[in-house]
């Protein structure tokens, strides 16, 4: 998988507005355990987004100060 340019060695994607509808993310926290799942949608501002978690895990919105580090993942991952 290529990094994008605003995406760290980590993968981690700086800007929100970058990650389409429909791609594989994974979400970092410090105070809890990493999920990952699809980018279903987000607000025109990037400040928030709601993945469909892998495994049947539900939908999730997240609010970029919420602490969350929002990375590329891999489908099924």
């Amino acid at each position: 998988m290529a990094t994008r340019p605003n995406a760290h060695a980590t993968g981690e994607i700086q800007d929100w507005l970058t990650p389409q509808c429909g791609q594989p993310v994974r979400l970092r926290h410090q105070r809890r355990e990493p999920v990952s799942g699809v980018l279903d949608m987000r607000t025109d501002d990037g400040s928030v987004i709601w993945v469909h978690l892998n495994d049947g895990g539900g939908r999730l919105l997240i609010h970029r100060d919420d602490g969350y580090q929002l990375e590329e993942g891999a489908a099924g991952k």
